[in-house]
């Protein structure tokens, strides 16, 4: 008896004791600040001895973005220039946060505060160059880039400043021309191998006029550009642009035609030069020289859609129009869906009269491109004014079965159908622009007015 109340009281005893619960791994984890005050104390003291220093703020402002707030970063320098308003390096990276945050104005005002403490600090002239050029203060801005080149030791601020110099300059009422090939000058000086540069001086000199000037430029870009075949070609064409511009039409021909050949097949500036080229001979008055060479350059076998449309316009433009309506036909045979050359087929076959071979074009261009809705409504007129009304009519309800949505289509069907005497048919068509665009009251009224 006494040994069974022994046992129920350790059982009680045990019942009784605290539970023990052993700690699992994941439990023994402490949930850290990720906003690490040390590491924030490095990148202050890297901006200290560097404000300018790009990497440092922008880790220090993603900080207080996600863990803080940017108000407490200004707050926190904020205090630093409260003890001490001159301290330069405060003043540049709050300048620097006020711009990285659309506070042009207060920015500029800190960077100038800057400046006026540490007059060699090209960074900030630069940034207020910036910011006066953003607000379309070219003048101030123009100031501060000379400051900037004035005082800047590094090359690549160097070139900053003078690429922005020669804009501003290029910018003045009226453009400072002299003044911005000034600094194109010296950025090349700096930096004479650089093709892209080069470029822009010739394309802002030829623009301003000085067209002797950009072919000194071109012809050196050209020289740097051997590598990239596609930008010669457009150098090249720029000097021809430069010699026509001087009233050297012969050399400008020879540039042009020295492009096109750099040029591959087809490519798009073997059009836009050839049209040059033509109005050069033209004013010449000399279209029939250009149009034997053509001829004679070009061998039959060899030639496709531009060649064929390019004999074609010279062909219709010396008054050859049988010659030129062969050579049109042969350039849409090498591509049907060149339509502006179909145009042109189609309407030089009917000023000469051959309107059964213009309907035929007319034919063939809705075959090869049933997309164009224009072709495929002056079909219908052509075959409605020909007495074939079977034929226009099926036209448009073709026309209506590829179009069902587009209203644009659906009025001009319409209006044929009225022009036509087809009122039902017209009633119809108005009837489903009114349900397609309920909102346009004037298919209403229309509809209206048919009833």
């Amino acid at each position: 008896m006494r040994r069974l109340r022994f046992l129920l009281v350790l059982g009680l005893a045990a019942a009784a004791a605290p539970q023990l619960s052993y700690a699992q791994p994941g439990d023994w984890g402490v949930k850290r600040d990720p906003f690490d005050k040390g590491t924030v104390a490095r990148y202050k003291a890297i901006l200290a001895n560097n404000p300018h220093d790009g990497s440092a703020l922008a880790k220090l402002l993603d900080m207080y973005r996600r863990y803080r707030t940017v108000d407490l970063l200004k707050e926190e320098y904020g205090k630093v220039l409260d003890k001490d308003a001159g301290n330069w390096a405060a003043l540049v990276v709050v300048g620097r946060l006020h711009k990285m945050t659309g506070d042009d104005q207060r920015s500029l005002e800190l960077f100038q505060k800057a400046v006026a403490k540490k007059d060699s600090d090209a960074l900030s002239w630069i940034a207020i160059g910036e910011l006066h050029k953003a607000a379309s203060r070219n003048k101030d801005a123009r100031v501060a880039y000379e400051k900037a080149l004035a005082q800047s030791q590094q090359k690549d601020m160097k070139k900053k400043a003078l690429r922005s110099l020669a804009d501003l300059a290029l910018a003045a009422n009226p453009p400072d021309v002299d003044g911005a090939n000034a600094y194109f000058k010296q950025f090349l000086d700096l930096d004479p191998n650089n093709a892209q540069l080069w470029l822009e001086r010739g394309d802002a000199m030829l623009a301003a006029g000085k067209r002797d000037i950009a072919l000194e430029s071109y012809s050196a870009a050209e020289k740097l550009l051997g590598a990239d075949p596609a930008k010669r070609v457009e150098v090249v064409a720029r000097r021809g642009q430069a010699l026509e511009g001087m009233g050297k039409d012969d050399e400008a021909v020879v540039e042009y035609r020295r492009a096109i050949k750099l040029a591959p097949k087809g490519y798009y500036l073997e059009v836009e030069l050839t049209g040059r080229i033509v109005d050069i001979f033209r004013r010449k008055q000399a279209l029939p020289t250009l149009l034997a060479q053509y001829e004679k350059e070009w061998s039959e076998g060899s030639r496709g859609h531009f060649e064929w449309s390019t004999l074609g316009k010279l062909y219709e433009e010396t008054g050859a129009q049988d010659k030129a309506i062969a050579a049109l036909k042969k350039a849409v045979a090498k591509a049907a869906w060149e339509l502006d050359t179909q145009r042109r087929l189609i309407q030089l076959l009917e000023n000469s009269g051959r309107d059964d071979e213009a309907l035929a074009q007319y034919e063939s261009v809705v075959r090869a491109a049933p997309g164009e809705a224009r072709f495929q409504l002056d079909l219908a007129e052509r075959y409605w004014r020909r007495g074939n009304e079977k034929k226009a009519l099926d036209t448009l309800t073709r026309l209506q079965g590829r179009f069902p949505s587009d209203a644009g289509v659906l009025s001009a069907v319409a209006d044929l159908y009225q022009r036509w005497g087809k009122e039902e048919l017209a009633i119809a068509q108005y009837e489903r622009l009114a349900k397609l665009e309920p909102d346009d009251a004037t298919h209403v009224v229309t509809l209206g007015e048919q009833y």
